[in-house]
């Protein structure tokens, strides 16, 4: 059995602060957090957000760069998960079709690139 992982978030609403801390000592300062997690067997769903959507947006965006980069085959899956239920949500036509996710995370991306909108 591994070691205990301990992660505390102190939301200070008054001062408008969010504080990470982990057990290995580090401490970050953030403008908004969300914690999510689940049992998808069970349909056990937990859910808490705090700050500014869109900088919880973009430290999304910045994991998923993040995980395209770096060897975690993990962390790869669990974006590529993240994606196909996206699409589900917003795009639900395409898992009819049976486009692969990656397919059409790549026309969306060449799209965007043509709008002149990608980052």
């Amino acid at each position: 059995m591994g070691k205990k992982i301990k992660i505390v978030i102190e939301v200070d609403p008054d001062a408008r602060e969010i504080t990470v801390k982990d057990g290995a000592g580090n401490e970050r300062p953030v403008k908004s957090i969300v914690v999510f997690g689940g049992d998808a067997e069970q349909g056990v769903f937990y859910l808490f957000g705090w700050g500014a959507s869109a900088d919880a947006a973009w430290a999304y965006k910045e994991g998923f760069v993040h995980a395209r980069e770096c060897d975690d085959a993990h962390l790869k899956n669990f974006y590529r998960q993240c994606a196909c239920h996206l699409v589900q949500c917003l795009c639900p036509e395409a898992i009819r079709r049976e486009v692969e996710a990656e397919e059409l995370l790549n026309r969306w991306e060449c799209e965007d690139k043509e709008q002149g909108t990608w980052n």
